[in-house]
């Protein structure tokens, strides 16, 4: 019998919906306590708050071209595979709280062979994605009512992370007219008050695809060493650069600093994002220890992800990103191109990762991604984009904007951008239709 069973009633006339915790009616009303700030304070991810709608869409028998997250289509590396199967103990144990030895020993080896940082097992804490290594680093480097800079529009789940760990985010604006740049030194400085504690930049980043020249690196460098505070840099995406940029890791550039922290990840790169491995990467020995006792307190990172992890890297071949790399630039132009042929659409080629933001011609972007899922589809498909307020700090600067992940073949994203023209047009015109 499971809770969805008839007639079974856990916990004193409580009953579990999926995976909501529904009171029902009759059940004597007492006052509960509240949920706790923190709780109150963790929005909803917008990338996954429309997803009930397109899964509904789908089951009215409409094609859904998912352009609203970041999934990678391509093929895992086969060594990945190969890895798990190669797996042979018959206990799957725990790892270490740091990491599985081999994982370390064979990412730092092909992170010292394309970057020549110099990286040891000393400087690096294997974590369950990139996202457990930034809630690691926000609880280490700050206390509750700290506050980490960052650009504007960001990373959605980074303010998640920042109402997990009680720090405050505070949004630089950054201009989707203007390209995404990095403001300035002055603009950043006016910025940081007594209670900053860190720079936050993911580069190339996600949602707008900037990605920072050295001397834009240098610069924030320059700030953290005189303002005594952490550079946190979200390297997921490091090697997905284009137009002729080369993959940078700040470490190039910082060397040993001590401020610097780097979070990477195989989830992109290697199209693993379900096998939730990442790392945090300093020569700041009390950041790292004291990183590593919270890792003691979660016990470890999944066993066998991380052993086939260790293969894949030892094996896998250059080739696999190099093949990568040029797909998502084939459809970064695919996606680019189509929402040029569409009035009223501002948006620009993506300098870097597989993600681009688009402002349309509409007052809220949110109703219409809802609109497009429950309302529209032509010649019985429809597309579903996440709504990019929710990438935003400031969420009025973002209310008329979408983010459009370019993981569909070259085909796919131009047919999902066509529909999408067309959706906007029903919208706007009022006659959209099933």
């Amino acid at each position: 019998m499971t809770f969805l069973d008839e007639g079974f009633q856990p916990f004193g006339g409580a009953i579990w919906l999926e995976d909501t915790f529904v009171y029902q009616s009759g059940v004597p009303h007492m006052s509960l306590p509240p949920l706790s700030h923190r709780a109150q304070k963790t929005p909803a991810s917008p990338i996954r708050r429309l997803a009930g709608l397109a899964q509904a869409a789908e089951e009215r028998g409409t094609k859904v071209y998912r352009l609203n997250i970041g999934q990678p289509d391509l093929l895992s590396p086969r060594e990945f595979i190969d890895g798990i199967a190669r797996y042979n103990e018959q206990v799957v144990a725990y790892e270490t709280s740091q990491g599985n030895r081999a994982l370390i020993e064979a990412w730092s080896e092909s992170l010292n062979a394309q970057y020549g940082i110099g990286v040891s097992e000393q400087q690096m804490l294997i974590t369950m994605g990139a996202s457990e290594a930034l809630i690691f680093t926000f609880m280490v480097c700050c206390d509750p009512g700290d506050e980490i800079l960052i650009f504007d529009p960001t990373y959605a789940n980074y303010i998640g992370f920042s109402a997990i760990s009680g720090v405050r985010l505070v949004p630089l604006p950054c201009s989707i007219e203007r390209k995404f740049p990095i403001p300035t030194r002055a603009e950043i400085e006016r910025f940081i008050s007594p209670y900053t504690r860190a720079i936050l930049l993911c580069n190339p980043n996600n949602p707008t695809g900037t990605v920072a020249t050295d001397e834009e690196l240098r610069m924030l460098l320059d700030v953290c060493r005189e303002r005594d505070l952490y550079l946190i840099v979200d390297e997921t995406y490091r090697e997905f650069v284009y137009d002729g940029r080369l993959p940078r890791c700040i470490l190039e550039l910082a060397g040993k600093d001590p401020r610097v922290v780097v979070i990477d990840s195989l989830s992109k790169r290697f199209s693993l994002c379900g096998a939730r491995i990442g790392c945090m990467i300093t020569w700041n020995e009390e950041v790292r220890k004291a990183a590593f006792h919270i890792a003691q307190a979660r016990l470890a990172a999944p066993t066998i992800e991380q052993s086939a992890a260790a293969h894949m890297i030892r094996t896998v071949s250059s080739d696999y990103v190099a093949s990568a790399h040029a797909e998502y630039l084939s459809r970064r132009n695919a996606a680019v191109d189509a929402l040029s042929k569409i009035s009223g659409v501002v948006t620009h080629a993506p300098e870097g990762g597989f993600y681009l933001l688009a402002k349309l011609p509409v007052v809220d972007a949110e109703d219409f991604a809802q609109f497009m899922l429950t309302d529209f589809s032509y010649q019985g498909a429809t597309t579903f984009v996440a709504p990019a307020a929710g990438f935003y700090m400031r969420r009025e600067d973002g209310l008329s904007t979408i983010r459009i992940a370019f993981v569909l073949k070259e085909s796919d994203t131009r047919e999902a951008i066509r529909i999408l023209g067309e959706g906007l047009a029903a919208y706007n015109q009022g006659t959209g239709r099933r």
